[in-house]
This record gives structure tokens, C-alpha cells and sequence, in this order.
């Protein structure tokens, strides 16, 4: 089974273009955001062609190649004078949150809530 986590990763439409050239050049991200990819992509995001991928209970292993593919993507971006990103990973245990990215007016945030059940 493994540790699990969601993840939500906002791309600016400013930014399209260099997350493109990223994704061209990597094969690996290729095949995490292909036809075959359990992301789900939202193309206009906040009705503004911005870019929304989603995926929940997703391995996020930093060992794992894609993984270390985004965090140099990510990386790269937050050299950036106004890095228009925003990646939200909440992981199986209530303190593992990480965020990443300045975007904020992305709308991305988490939430806690108590769910009775059934």
C-alpha cells in the first residue's frame, strides 16, 4: 500500500510556457501528466486559462524520479522573481502539509474538518 498523500499543484497561465518546455523536456513528467496519468487537469482554472492538476492518494516519495522532476521544477521557479506556482501536498498524518509557491491568489488552501461518519 504505502504512505499515501493528495496533491494539488496551480499552474499560473504566465507560467505555462516554461512548465511546457519542462514537461517537453522530461520524460518523466511526461508520463505523470499523459493520457495514462491518475492527475486530473483543469485547463481554466478560475475561469482565466490558469491551470489546476489534482490527484488524490498518490505515493509522493521524494526518492522517486517524477518526484525529484517536480521539486527541480519548483526549484527552478522559486528563483523567480514572483513564482506564480502553488503546490499543496497533505499527507496521511494530520502534521504533513507542505507548501510550495508564492501564487496565492491561486485559492489553494487546506482544510480541516471533523466528518462524523456513515
Amino acid at each position: 500500500m504505502g504512505y499515501r498523500s493528495d496533491v494539488a499543484i496551480a499552474i499560473h497561465k504566465d507560467l505555462q510556457g516554461e512548465f511546457l518546455t519542462f514537461l517537453n523536456t522530461t520524460e518523466l513528467m511526461a508520463e505523470i501528466f499523459g493520457d495514462m496519468s491518475d492527475f486530473e487537469l483543469n485547463k481554466d482554472y478560475q475561469g482565466d486559462g490558469h491551470w489546476l492538476f489534482t490527484v488524490d492518494s498518490v505515493k509522493w516519495y521524494s526518492s522517486y524520479k517524477d518526484i525529484q522532476m517536480f521539486e527541480k521544477f519548483f526549484t527552478a521557479m522559486d528563483e523567480e522573481e514572483t513564482p506564480l506556482y502553488r503546490f499543496i501536498r497533505v499527507g496521511e498524518q494530520n502534521d504533513d502539509v507542505e507548501e510550495r509557491g508564492q501564487w496565492f491568489d491561486s485559492n489553494i488552501y487546506v482544510k480541516r474538518e471533523i466528518v462524523a461518519g456513515w
